[in-house]
C-alpha cells in the first residue's frame, strides 16, 4: 500500500504552512510538515546546489535559519498524483532592505512515503553545487 499522504493532507499542510511560519510558531510548523513526511527526505533547496537530507535539515533547521528574515504568501497550490507544488511570494530581509521574490517548490513522494523537495529561487549564477546557497542571502542580512 502506498504512503504518499493523502490530497486533503497535502492540501491542510499547504493552507497553514505560510501562517505558521510567519507567526514563528516553528512547533506547528514543524508538525505540519510531520504530517505529510512518512518517510525519508531528499531537498534541494536552491536546485543546482548541493543535495540535503533529513526532515530537519528541511524543517526546523529552515526555520531556525530564515524565519525571522522572511515573510511568506503562498500564490497557488497545486497537488497532482504523488506531486505538489506551490509558489510563493517571498519578503526578504529587515527594513529598511526588505527584497521580493517568487519560489517555485515541488514535492514527490515515492510509494514507501519519502519526499523529494525541489525549490527554484533567484540565486546569483555563481551559486552552484559546491556553494553555500545561503551565503549570499545571510550576508545581505549582516
Amino acid at each position: 500500500m502506498s504512503k504518499v499522504p493523502s490530497r486533503k493532507a497535502r492540501l491542510a499542510h499547504a493552507a497553514q504552512h505560510a501562517e505558521l511560519w510567519n507567526a514563528g510558531k516553528k512547533d506547528e510548523w514543524v508538525a505540519s510538515w510531520r504530517t505529510i513526511c512518512p518517510g525519508e527526505v531528499r531537498m534541494f533547496d536552491p536546485v543546482g546546489t548541493e543535495e540535503k537530507h533529513g526532515f530537519a535539515a528541511a524543517t526546523s533547521d529552515a526555520f531556525d535559519m530564515f524565519q525571522s528574515i522572511l515573510t511568506i504568501n503562498m500564490i497557488t497550490v497545486q497537488v497532482n498524483g504523488n506531486e505538489m507544488a506551490w509558489v510563493c511570494e517571498n519578503h526578504f530581509g529587515a527594513e529598511p532592505n526588505v527584497q521580493m521574490s517568487y519560489s517555485i517548490e515541488t514535492f514527490t513522494w515515492d510509494d514507501d512515503g519519502n519526499l523529494l523537495i525541489k525549490t527554484c529561487y533567484p540565486m546569483p549564477e555563481s551559486v552552484d553545487s559546491g556553494s553555500d546557497p545561503y551565503a549570499h542571502l545571510l550576508d545581505q542580512q549582516q
